[in-house]
């Protein structure tokens, strides 16, 4: 077994040995045809041999070039000869204006490898070295990244789930080519790569040579510095973690007194780990701004910061994680006497149950507007908004709460998942919450 086969194998060991995986998981790799992912297929083959451990190849087809085919035919065939069996896929990219060619294949790529490892209970294995931790690294700056950009590419690191795992994180791309040539290993070359339109190949064809002629160990420099980029910001995120289960009300309700209480700094720390949470891309410097300046706004106002997914509000102190809504809000609903029926709009989804012993219309409405009722519990009337301040409904759900109606008179609404009976209820009606298995 050459060296570097060796030092792969041995990388792969040190990932899995601290993993929750009761009995070996199925390492899938990401196998595009080329020498890295080529190398790293090889060393697969010896590491099975060794362990026993089931290995399966994944091939993304983008479409993008007119030898795609020929590609996944050579894939098909070197898998082949390793008896390792290989699932592909089809994938469409989107290339029209505005858009990435990079960062959509990558995308799509990325969705279909995590897809099938998990289907498979598998870890995925990429095969990304030391050039492209610093292509990873140069981009990040381009962005004006933080430390967790900077951090770049981890040799291991769960995402969406699945542990991935680069044991080619610290071989050189040279070491790899002659590796694969001395191997007698077959490879193909994307005529991509020499399209300097796209910033990586930029990087890698034009900007990285000169570098590296310039400072020989600059690739071996930049990945330390991305460790301690990464050990710093598991630090930060360990800590900023504890402050976030501090402020947290629910998963998408933030305590603003608690947060307010924080420097400026953690307070950043803890919107980025709220975000992290929620699996939502993190906010640029000026949302994190924007969504601080929200906690300090009037008492009487409703700020709020908006975001593809949806938008974080403000009210009553606390800030509201609020995604787009994809369901409609019913107008008006009937309902059958000891029929369940399913509140599904609602923030948290309530099932309802109502119990007329009498005869009777009875029918949901909400949006109702204009409405003035007297809580059972209650000493005076009020319009139906005032009960909303009072009970501190926050306004984007005060025309989604469901009121109840016997034929033409208000008799209960549901509010913050309890049931408020209007003295209007009579004997013969009730309206309960009811868990449904």
């Amino acid at each position: 077994m050459s060296e570097i086969v060796n030092h792969i194998c041995e990388s792969i060991t040190a990932a899995l040995a601290n993993t929750p995986f009761e009995a070996p998981p199925l390492l899938a790799v990401a196998y595009s045809g080329g020498v890295d992912s080529s190398l790293l297929l090889h060393a697969l083959h010896a590491f099975r041999e060794q362990t026993s451990t089931p290995v399966h190849a994944v091939h993304v087809h983008h479409g993008l070039s007119d030898n795609a085919d020929t590609w996944l035919h050579h894939c098909q065939s070197e898998c082949d000869k390793l008896s390792i069996p290989l699932t592909h896929y089809h994938v469409a990219v989107d290339n029209g204006a505005r858009k990435s060619l990079e960062a959509e294949a990558r995308d799509a790529r990325y969705k279909v490898l995590h897809e099938f490892c998990h289907t498979h209970n598998g870890v995925l294995l990429l095969g990304q070295h030391a050039e492209d931790q610093l292509e990873t690294l140069l981009l990040q700056l381009k962005r004006g990244a933080g430390p967790q950009g900077l951090a770049g590419m981890g040799a291991q690191q769960w995402r969406n789930g699945i542990l991935t795992v680069r044991p080619m994180l610290a071989l050189q791309k040279t070491d790899i080519v002659d590796a694969a040539t001395q191997l007698n290993l077959q490879w193909v070359n994307d005529e991509s790569n020499a399209d300097n339109r796209y910033d990586r190949n930029f990087l890698r064809n034009q900007i990285i040579p000169a570098l590296s002629e310039r400072w020989p160990q600059l690739s071996k420099t930049a990945l330390r510095s991305a460790q301690l980029c990464a050990e710093q910001t598991a630090l930060v995120t360990e800590q900023a973690e504890v402050h976030l289960s501090q402020c947290l009300k629910t998963d998408t309700q933030l305590k603003g007194a608690t947060l307010l209480t924080l420097s400026q700094n953690w307070q950043r720390a803890v919107l980025r780990q709220w975000f992290s949470k929620q699996s939502a891309l993190l906010p640029s410097q000026a949302q994190l701004a924007q969504i601080e300046n929200t906690l300090t706004a009037k008492q009487d106002a409703t700020p709020e910061v908006s975001f593809s997914w949806g938008k974080v509000a403000r009210f009553n102190n606390d800030l509201y994680w609020l995604p787009k809504r994809n369901t409609q809000i019913p107008q008006s609903l009937d309902v059958r006497d000891s029929v369940d029926t399913e509140l599904y709009w609602l923030r948290e989804p309530l099932t309802l149950r109502v119990t007329n012993k009498l005869s009777g219309a009875v029918t949901i409405k909400m949006g109702v507007k204009g409405l003035r009722v007297k809580p059972k519990s209650a000493q005076v009337s009020k319009l139906l908004k005032e009960w909303f301040k009072q009970w501190k409904v926050p306004t984007w759900e005060r025309a989604e709460v469901p009121v109840i109606f016997l034929d033409e008179a208000a008799v209960a609404l549901v509010v913050n998942q309890k049931v408020v009976t209007l003295n209007t209820m009579p004997a013969t009606l009730s309206v309960e919450i009811v868990n449904v298995d």
